[in-house]
């Protein structure tokens, strides 16, 4: 297959991915999904057919929640007619995140605590409803145990009003003072707060609907997934 041609069939699926009813989930999100759905027993193989990721990034991604103790092995089962090496391992969900796929790596270290830091900022813009900026929504949405940097204060405002959350209450002048954002009445869709996805979207788990779309970015799908490969793309690897 000639690289121009994979790449523009790349891009045609990867249009109609982004622009499909249901909201796009990574590959990891749908892996995470299956897991939640069999958490009482389930396989690599199975999570990974279920969630259309490639068994390699699947199997990384089950190493790395066994180790932080997301999941545990339940028991194992010799595949017949092979060696007594070889043997189907079984796994239960132990510690269950909630809908967003838990970040972790494959030493099992858990990264970031983003979703936290989310519901903390959303929960001050549905509870005060007031005009804030960046600075004064990382102080008043951080606490002793979780520090919210206006940096990222700033990103989410950002979004979220891209997305159609808020208004901007005061325009930004230069350096000299930031934009002041408010909640828009009727957009307090519910108290998950609305995620920046890594392809630069906004999704709102409470109405399952993507807000706003940045750029599609299928880097990730291309590398760990499955929903973009054909049978002649897969010989072809």
């Amino acid at each position: 297959m000639q690289a121009g041609t994979k790449l523009s069939l790349t891009q045609e699926l990867g249009s109609n991915l982004m622009n499909a009813g249901q909201p796009y989930q990574s590959p990891r999100q749908r892996v995470w999904t299956a897991i939640r759905k069999h958490r009482e027993e389930f396989t690599i193989k199975q999570v990974a057919e279920l969630g259309q990721m490639k068994y390699d990034s699947t199997r990384d991604f089950i190493t790395g929640l066994k180790k932080a103790g997301i999941i545990a092995e339940v028991r194992r089962e010799k595949l017949p007619n092979m060696s007594k090496k070889i043997e189907l391992i079984y796994f239960k969900l132990v510690e269950d995140y909630g809908y967003n796929t838990p970040s972790v790596d494959r030493q099992g270290n858990i990264l970031g605590k983003s979703a936290t830091v989310n519901k903390a900022m959303w929960n001050t813009l549905r509870i005060t409803k007031q005009p804030v900026n960046a600075i004064e929504l990382a102080a008043i949405s951080s606490t002793d145990e979780l520090q919210v940097s206006i940096e990222t204060a700033d990103s989410y405002l950002r979004f979220l009003h891209h997305a159609g959350y808020l208004k901007i209450a005061r325009v930004a002048h230069h350096a000299v003072r930031k934009a002041k954002y408010q909640l828009l009445p009727g957009m307090d869709t519910g108290p998950i707060p609305p995620q920046i996805q890594r392809a630069k979207q906004v999704f709102d788990p409470n109405t399952n609907t993507v807000m706003y779309s940045e750029r599609p970015e299928l880097e990730e799908e291309i590398k760990h997934g499955t929903l973009l490969l054909n049978d002649e793309e897969i010989n072809d690897e």
